[in-house]
């Protein structure tokens, strides 16, 4: 069974929307965030904010993230890009 509903998805549509996103929640430039920035570490997220992110991604892309699939300390915006492709694309 798929756990995305909008299969036409492309890679630069996910990376454009959860860099978007990641922007806004994060409160950083897009021109900050970088595939091997880490979530907490780098950008400074804490675990509500990784939630909300995560909910929100889901929202707009109309998709489902495992949760464990963001539990990682050292989660990067790329693992995040590669979980929603590997799940989408």
């Amino acid at each position: 069974m798929s756990t995305c509903s909008k299969p036409t998805l492309t890679r630069e549509q996910v990376h454009e929307v959860l860099w978007s996103l990641a922007a806004e929640h994060l409160e950083k430039a897009p021109d900050q965030l970088k595939p091997d920035s880490r979530v907490v570490q780098d950008l400074g997220a804490d675990s509500l904010e990784v939630v909300e992110l995560s909910m929100e991604l889901e929202a707009k892309l109309g998709i489902s993230i495992p949760d464990d699939a963001l539990e990682s300390p050292n989660l990067t915006l790329g693992d995040i890009e590669k979980v929603i492709c590997e799940r989408c694309l």
